[in-house]
């Protein structure tokens, strides 16, 4: 869609002349929790289909493979990783809530930190289950298309909307500028530590 030469009356204007590089920051910031959540839910899928894969498959061995320790290690080692995003997702919503949208740092960590992650947990979960993970026998090839295209969107109108190959890039490049100008302190310490009505909605589900 083009317009050419639009005029738009003042009543319509939202926000006010000026404002557009804000309004639009702040309407992509509130995404990257969202999306961190999606890439815990798929971080847990890849996990809940290892972890039944370990307690079950024995590998022509005498018991099943959890029982070796390196497998018990690399479970433990993608729980802890998914703990840590869906936590980092859940600060990352509450404030935003908090500090209306002002402080973008936080939402930006959040979204290169889930994106990247979710793939390690992903290939990690495809190593420990073996060759069948890399086919149509298992979900888990499945799941790695998708945590590969958290590192390339955002959400659109509810779906989700492919970007450049560099978002993850741009998004990483304005962490240091949050960083030099914060809008609520370094670590966020100004912001009241109660947690917000909706992060306590979403905890109760």
């Amino acid at each position: 869609m083009e317009f050419t030469d639009v005029r738009v009356p003042a009543a319509n204007i939202i926000g006010t002349p000026g404002d557009g590089i804000e309004i639009v920051n702040r309407a992509f910031s509130w995404t990257c929790s969202s999306i961190g959540a999606a890439c815990v839910g798929r971080m847990r899928a890849a996990f809940d289909y290892a972890y039944e894969f370990a307690m079950n498959d024995k590998r022509s061995g005498p018991v099943p493979v959890i029982e070796y320790q390196n497998v018990g290690y690399m479970l433990a080692d993608i729980k802890t990783r998914i703990e840590a995003v869906r936590y980092l997702a859940w600060k990352a919503a509450d404030h935003f809530d908090k500090t209306g949208g002002k402080d973008r740092e936080l939402a930006n960590a959040t979204k290169i930190f889930a994106s990247e992650t979710s793939v390690q947990v992903v290939y990690d979960a495809m190593r420990l289950v073996g060759v069948d993970a890399y086919s149509n026998l298992t979900p888990i090839a499945g799941i790695m298309q998708d945590v590969l295209c958290f590192r390339l969107r955002r959400r659109k109108h509810g779906r989700p909307a492919p970007q450049p190959a560099h978002h993850l890039e741009v998004r990483r490049l304005r962490l240091p500028r949050t960083l030099r100008k914060p809008a609520v302190g370094a670590l966020g310490d100004e912001v009241n530590s109660a947690p917000s009505a909706r992060l306590l909605d979403y905890a109760r589900r």
